[in-house]
């Protein structure tokens, strides 16, 4: 689908310098006053505002837009559907070679059939915005195509998806294992020119905790995350995702953390930063390795069976509340 050819450059080329140009999106949702109800979404959202301001990341409306259901934001800062597609419209607009921008959502995720034939287990993974139950969920065909397709070759997109059956979330084509060290493709991959990188909470087919720290509620893979963040000092990215791995399982947390990317690179010696160029860590953006570029059908799937999976539940009923782990 949109398949076409595209100049790239062979891998292990010199990457791409940030420009200094930084943009966040971050969405948490708590779903407030609904059966669907969690209490650490917004938290992470706040958490993850704070981490990105200490990162070289601006707060004014400019370089940062941030989404949650607090009854005291206005109604254009509540995660509606709606609303989130503007925001990856302003989030996307003018950007240029060596940007580097940061997507966060903390909220319920979910599965419907993926009737296209495309994923690998029969299932699209969705976000559940605030008022899912009008406007349904957003797929990751959505996400794929409002985020990642369209981003040029010299830019830089790190997402962190906090949510149940999160694993492809962005639909990225080539997935890290951390113990092999090595890229495995999808059966039908979605190639994009960008430097896309995403860390996940879970695999598709798990649950993600919401999780009580202290006093304070959170999700289990953004804390994660920040702490991991916090201690490192020019770990690499698999060192990185071995880090959020370690903090989970500490926390007694079954769920296992993905790294999926829409280039190939070396997690062994490719430094992780979020991209503060102040801070001595050097953070360079991938170049286009994908000829093509757009979704490549190789095998059919067939549709995966409604209400598919345990804990959040697939299909249409996403909110099965009497399994343990459902989370942010």
């Amino acid at each position: 689908i949109g398949m076409r050819r595209i100049p790239n450059t062979p891998r292990g080329s010199i990457g791409i310098p940030p420009n200094g140009r930084h943009k966040a999106l971050i969405i948490g949702i708590n779903y407030t006053g609904t059966r669907a109800a969690l209490k650490g979404c917004v938290n992470d959202a706040k958490s993850m505002q704070q981490l990105l301001m200490r990162n070289g990341f601006g707060d004014d409306g400019s370089h940062m837009l941030l989404l949650t259901d607090e009854r005291s934001r206005g109604r254009e800062y509540q995660p509606n559907a709606t609303n989130i597609m503007k925001a990856f419209a302003w989030f996307m607009k003018d950007v240029q070679k060596g940007d580097v921008l940061f997507f966060h959502f903390s909220g319920h995720g979910g599965q419907v059939p993926d009737k296209t034939g495309h994923e690998a287990d029969g299932f699209n993974e969705t976000i559940v915005p605030l008022d899912y139950e009008r406007a349904g969920q957003i797929s990751d065909d959505v996400l794929w195509g409002s985020l990642v397709y369209p981003m040029p070759e010299g830019c830089r997109l790190i997402a962190l998806m906090d949510m149940c059956h999160s694993g492809t979330g962005l639909d990225l084509p080539f997935d890290y294992n951390v113990d092999t060290r090595r890229w495995k493709e999808d059966v039908n991959p979605a190639h994009s020119p960008g430097d896309v990188v995403l860390f996940s909470g879970c695999e598709d087919a798990q649950t993600s905790a919401d999780v009580q720290s202290g006093w304070k509620a959170g999700g289990a893979m953004t804390m994660a995350f920040t702490k991991a963040y916090q201690q490192s000092q020019m770990a690499s990215y698999h060192d990185f995702l071995s880090m959020v791995k370690r903090e989970l399982r500490k926390r007694g947390h079954r769920q296992r953390p993905q790294m999926t990317s829409s280039q190939q690179f070396d997690a062994n010696s490719r430094i992780f930063s979020l991209g503060h160029e102040g801070s001595g860590v050097p953070s360079v953006i991938e170049a286009n390795h994908n000829p093509q570029v757009g979704r490549q059908m190789n095998r059919r799937v067939r549709p995966g069976r409604q209400g598919f999976g345990g804990g959040g539940g697939g299909g249409g009923n996403i909110f099965n509340l009497a399994a343990a782990g459902v989370g942010a």
